[in-house]
């Protein structure tokens, strides 16, 4: 049997180990690395779905407050105004939005009075359900073809008639009693822009997404033009989405394509009840994965060089060795002759280079051991305030509802009371979450909580102070003070007229922030029998939680309300590059 040389044999085998390795670490890197891609493209997917979701449904709400707007217009709520009188505010509602193929007013008893072109007047639409509808209350209808309006369009195909969505709501006179039902038909052209936009907000750049929004039957209504009109009943995800769930799967289409595929059905917005549309973002899992097979391809290509130079550095390392090797074989042959043997000496300096290498290997561990332990104190110590302010939040959020509940006449008014209030403390937490939760501007937050209120005017709120950074602990109450303070300005105070005002000052000195708010030129104002929720969150926000004062005074002019509230030494007035 044939012996293959030192050289050879140690070239042949690091270079095919070298090999061998690169193929395994190819295939394990390849594999993970998809399954990562794919978790995390399709959890994007599905955040994209959502976020579509949300976009339309507050996209409908617009049209849907548009008609509730014009249900309240004293024009067409007045039995008395002229018909020429209402189809000028309908024919300005229409030109407001273009895309609402007509806009009109339809009598109690079921005729058109009036649209904004004058056509259809006096036909008489008593069966339709949106008329049947919206004369108990606010109706939104899916999509569907309009075969009356396409008899207003000349030159269209009968069978091919434009296809709308139908919007109403009752219309009362100041009395209470029905004047009639407005009624307006969007066109369904509106969806090419819808489609346009929401394609750019989910893709992102990304090659192969595509958005698809289904109408409550499954029929594709906004997506690729091969899908557009089929019903979907078949997918995981629309079986998924009609349940009401919302996520992300992998799945074959129908068309033959494997996507990723995030899906969300929408639930209206505010009032909106919605249509019971979903929404689908798919994307091409061939695509999505291409940057894994070029990663593939990389790890080949790179393994094969590394085989290559561990081969050339086996063939030249082996001729280092195998010197030592031959002198060594000589002078065992030469035993027992009585000659004198040579011996090559044994490397110990290299040994040596060999040990310290080691101990520098271990001291390199050592201390990566140590970094890697005050990482987990640190990241121990994140979680557990983590932890603490999360209680603290959820504890605030409690108090708010089991305190709102005991104020509030109704469900309404407490959903509505209890909403302001949470988006007064999340609108502060936003601005915490800005700055790592360090400090927060008493300006900023004061800008922030009182813009809404100025409507357009800015003369009406005056802010005058220093910087002052506060705490999370001082921002968070503080917010909700300032939230509670301009809603019952807004109410019952100077912000409840066009010519109120609200006067804010605000001083630092000696540890203590002290902070009047001073309104002006609203209706007068008298002390109330008893203390609402507001005042008691006020109350309780400064003196139990900041260990502050608070003082009220109801002048004849509006209120007037001065806080004292001691502040930490390492909370210093900002910067003025803050």
């Amino acid at each position: 049997m044939p012996r293959l040389p030192l050289r050879a044999f140690l070239a042949l085998g690091l270079g095919a180990a070298g090999l061998a390795a690169t193929l395994v670490l190819a295939l394990v890197v390849s594999r993970v690395a998809a399954d990562r891609l794919s978790e995390r493209i399709a959890g994007e997917t599905g955040d994209l779905a959502r976020h579509v979701a949300g976009q339309l449904d507050r996209t409908m709400f617009e049209r849907w407050r548009d008609i509730l707007i014009l249900a309240e217009n004293d024009t067409l709520r007045d039995p008395q105004a002229g018909s020429e009188q209402k189809r000028r505010v309908l024919r300005r509602a229409h030109e407001t939005y273009p895309d609402y193929a007509i806009v009109g007013l339809i009598a109690p008893e079921g005729r058109i009075a009036v649209t904004d072109s004058g056509r259809l007047e006096g036909l008489d639409v008593a069966h339709r359900v949106y008329f049947t509808q919206g004369r108990q209350g606010p109706f939104v209808g899916d999509v569907h073809d309009a075969l009356l309006l396409a008899t207003l369009q000349p030159g269209r195909d009968p069978a091919d008639p434009p296809r709308v969505l139908d919007l109403a709501a009752p219309v009362r006179t100041p009395e209470g009693a029905l004047a009639g039902v407005v009624v307006a038909h969007l066109d369904w052209a509106w969806s090419r822009e819808v489609e346009a936009s929401l394609h750019d907000q989910a893709s992102g750049g990304r090659r192969g997404v595509e958005v698809m929004v289904l109408a409550r039957d499954g029929t594709v209504l906004l997506g690729p033009p091969a899908l557009r009109n089929r019903v979907l009943a078949d997918l995981p995800s629309v079986a998924a989405v009609r349940a009401g769930a919302g996520g992300a799967t992998q799945e074959t289409w129908p068309d033959g394509r494997v996507a990723l595929t995030g899906y969300q059905p929408t639930r209206g917005y505010r009032d909106y009840p919605g249509l019971g549309w979903s929404v689908l973002v798919r994307q091409d899992a061939a695509e999505a994965l291409a940057p894994v097979r070029a990663l593939h391809r990389q790890i080949l290509l790179w393994g094969l060089a590394v085989a290559a130079a561990s081969a050339s550095a086996g063939w030249f390392a082996a001729a280092s060795l195998a010197r030592p090797l031959r002198r060594l074989a000589l002078a065992a042959g030469a035993l027992g002759r009585g000659t004198p043997l040579s011996v090559p000496e044994s490397p110990v300096r290299e040994a040596q280079a060999i040990g310290l290498a080691l101990s520098a290997a271990n001291e390199a561990l050592r201390q990566r051991a140590e970094e890697r332990r005050q990482a987990e104190a640190r990241q121990e110590l994140l979680i557990h305030e983590l932890n603490h302010r999360v209680k603290n939040t959820l504890a605030t959020v409690q108090a708010l509802a089991r305190q709102t509940a005991r104020g509030a006449d109704s469900v309404p008014a407490f959903t509505a009371a209890f909403e302001a209030r949470l988006l007064a403390m999340s609108q502060t937490h936003m601005l915490l979450t800005a700055s790592q939760w360090s400090t927060t501007g008493l300006r900023r937050i004061l800008e922030l909580e009182l813009a809404p209120y100025a409507s357009g005017r800015p003369e009406r709120i005056h802010l005058d102070g220093p910087e002052v950074g506060l705490a999370p602990r001082i921002a968070v109450p503080l917010g909700m003070t300032v939230h509670e303070l301009a809603t019952n300005a807004a109410k019952y105070g100077a912000l409840s007229v066009p010519e109120g005002r609200v006067v804010v000052r605000w001083t630092l000195a000696d540890g203590l922030l002290r902070l009047s708010w001073q309104e002006s030129g609203g209706p007068a104002v008298a002390a109330p029998e008893r203390t609402g929720f507001g005042t008691r969150l006020i109350r309780t926000s400064v003196e139990r939680e900041l260990a502050g004062t608070v003082a009220l005074d109801f002048l004849s002019d509006g209120l007037l309300c001065r806080l004292t509230l001691p502040l930490e030494r390492s909370e210093a007035p900002e910067p003025q590059a803050a």
